[in-house]
């Protein structure tokens, strides 16, 4: 539980700290004060790490959290690396003492370099990073010009790198910006995916779009499976606010075998905004209001009617024979008169 909020934490770190103010493919001047720019492009640093055996990602490998503050602390980045990308870091320093350690990590961005000590699994010192001039050059030739230190840098710790960037531009995804770039890099929106959603009509969506459905849980799985149940011509909007509100497709299909056939995604978004579950029809249909439609479930789960409210009234004497009845009743309390 605490990996996975750590991991959302991350996320939101991760969007904050993607490149401030207007993030374009033309030339910008350096940010004053942001890092210490020393030579072409590097940027050096302070840096803390922490340990522990239990931190591991989705591929349960063992990783190293990392914390880079240049200085005056204007920026900072915190990320997970697992500890075999890391060259030379020295084995105590996950549970020992070192006063020397001298490692590095390679991105396809750049390298960073750390020296410092580590204490029990904890660590800390000063790094320095230096732009990849390969990388730069492949950046160029996609359009993002005379990037500064620090903006290569986010892309070496995001590990925003040329394969993905190819692989987007290549399933249609041009002149994006590099903020939009990085998004998509955080939230795992690749190439594969916008070809899927391609293959599925979903063509031509824009950075934004592909990051909502992504973040919401659209997946081209999930798209494909409402095609398959008749549900065509929805929009991204359609799709996002469907698992937004916690439309699935087991749903759908319990909801149809109780007769709830043709359901627009409106009303299977009303259905879980009220709280129409399949047992809550079912148990509705079994006291009788075998003629109810999706607008009396609706009404009566609106009003606060439901199975153990139906058994009290009618033990109360009074005849509920309709949806209209039932909600009348909540409506009205007990001046609603006894038949």
């Amino acid at each position: 539980m605490w990996r996975r909020l750590w991991l959302a934490g991350l996320a939101v770190a991760m969007v904050a700290a993607v490149l401030t103010g207007r993030a374009a493919v033309v030339p910008a001047a350096p940010m004053a004060g942001a890092g210490q720019a020393t030579g072409a492009g590097q940027v050096s640093g302070g840096w803390t790490a922490k340990t522990h055996p239990d931190w591991k990602g989705d591929d349960v490998v063992p990783r190293l959290q990392l914390s880079l503050r240049t200085p005056e602390g204007r920026d900072h980045w915190g990320f997970g690396v697992p500890v075999a990308e890391l060259t030379d870091l020295p084995a105590a320093a996950r549970d020992g003492v070192v006063k020397d350690a001298r490692f590095a990590l390679t991105r396809d961005a750049g390298t960073f370099r750390f020296t410092g000590t580590f204490d029990r699994g904890e660590g800390a010192g000063t790094f320095a990073f230096a732009p990849s001039g390969a990388y730069l050059a492949a950046m160029t030739q996609f359009g993002y010009r005379d990037l500064r230190g620090e903006q290569v840098m986010r892309l070496a710790v995001l590990d925003v790198t040329t394969a993905f960037t190819r692989e987007l531009r290549d399933a249609g995804q041009t002149g994006l910006t590099l903020d939009e770039l990085t998004r998509m890099k955080i939230h795992g929106v690749t190439g594969a995916t916008v070809r899927e959603l391609t293959a599925l009509g979903y063509a031509q969506l824009d950075a934004d779009s592909l990051v909502r459905l992504r973040i919401h849980g659209v997946t081209p799985g999930f798209i494909a499976g409402l095609k398959s149940r008749n549900y065509t011509g929805l929009d991204a909007d359609d799709l996002t606010k469907m698992r937004i509100h916690g439309v699935t497709l087991d749903e759908i299909d319990a909801l149809v075998a109780l007769g709830m056939r043709g359901l627009s995604a409106d009303e299977l978004v009303k259905f879980r905004i009220h709280g129409v579950r399949p047992a809550f029809i079912r148990e509705m249909r079994g006291l009788g209001f075998t003629n109810a439609d999706a607008d009396d479930f609706v009404k009566m789960r609106v009003h606060g009617v439901d199975a153990a409210f139906v058994k009290n009234a009618r033990a109360d004497g009074f005849t509920l024979t309709t949806a209209d009845d039932a909600v009348d009743l909540a409506i009205h309390g007990r001046r609603w008169r006894k038949r």
